[in-house]
This record gives structure tokens, C-alpha cells and sequence, in this order.
């Protein structure tokens, strides 16, 4: 009577199916974690504490010249008014679309001046989802600041308190 070859069992196939099947799953989650390396890292943060600063003394800015306004995002329209402040000088903003995780996400639009008063651009090809957007006038002199979701149907009131809860 000669013996059956080891591979022929079926114990030790069984003993070499979970440390095969760990190695291959820790490979996995290696290439996975090269792949997708988090966007929120800071070199210098010096230089961003200043800038925050900067940032800051924007807000202010907005805050001292009374400016309030409404914004309406829609997936492919953006429309901003005035409702309230001195923004006689004001003849385009930029508007800064931050996606709250994902930074290729991340878009400008600039929003033109239209007959009824009121800031317009198209939106194309924008990802639903989080979004924190910073409006301001072409020269930067003031920012505000709102978080909004994408897409929304409802105005939102935007004004320039960059120390707002989020929502």
C-alpha cells in the first residue's frame, strides 16, 4: 500500500488558505494606501497660519462693509445677489467651490453681472456632494464663506461670519 502525496489531503491546503489569503489581502491594502494618499497635508505651516491671518483680516473686510447676499446652486447654474452692504465697486466675483474631501473635486467660476443685479455662471460637469465656497471680488479686498451641499434647492443666506457652525 503506498501512501497518498500530501497534496492530495485536503488539511493542508486548508492550513495554507488563510496565511496565503492574508499576504495577498496585506498587498491589497498597501497598493490601496500608496494609491490613495490623504490631500489635507501641510508642508509649512507657518506660512498657512500667516495666511490664515490673511484670510481673517478678508472676513473682517466683508464684515465691516455690511455685505450679506443670497446664493442659489443649482448642478449647472450659480447665482449670487446682494441683500445687503456697499458693494457699489463690485462688477465681478470669483467663487471658489471646495470639496470637503476629495481635492480634484475642487473648481473657480466667475460670476458676471447681470441686468436684474444679481452674479451669474454656468456650472459644468460638477460632482455632487459637501462643498465649502468662498465668494469674493476679482481684486480679493473682501471673502465670505458658505457650506453648502450640491445639489441644493433652496437659497442659501450668505454672509461674511467665517466663524459659522457647520451645518
Amino acid at each position: 500500500m503506498k501512501p497518498t502525496p500530501w497534496y492530495k489531503h485536503f488539511w493542508p491546503w486548508f492550513l495554507m488558505f488563510f496565511p496565503v489569503a492574508t499576504i495577498v489581502a496585506c498587498i491589497g491594502l498597501v497598493v490601496f494606501a500608496v494609491g490613495n494618499g490623504p490631500d489635507m497635508v501641510v508642508d509649512d505651516y507657518y506660512k498657512k497660519g500667516k495666511a490664515i491671518d490673511l484670510e481673517l483680516s478678508k472676513f473682517n473686510k466683508a464684515k465691516a462693509l455690511y455685505l450679506h447676499g443670497d446664493l442659489n446652486v443649482e448642478s449647472d447654474f450659480v447665482e449670487f445677489k446682494f441683500t445687503k452692504g456697499d458693494f457699489s465697486k463690485v462688477t465681478a466675483l470669483k467663487a471658489s467651490f471646495y470639496h470637503r474631501t476629495i481635492k480634484k473635486h475642487d473648481f473657480e467660476v466667475n460670476l458676471l453681472a447681470n441686468a436684474n443685479g444679481s452674479f451669474t455662471a454656468i456650472l459644468e460637469d460638477i460632482q455632487l456632494g459637501a462643498y465649502t465656497i468662498f465668494i469674493e471680488p476679482m481684486d480679493g479686498s473682501w471673502k465670505m464663506k458658505e457650506d453648502l451641499l450640491i445639489p441644493t434647492t433652496e437659497t442659501l443666506e450668505v454672509s461674511p461670519e467665517y466663524n459659522k457652525s457647520l451645518k
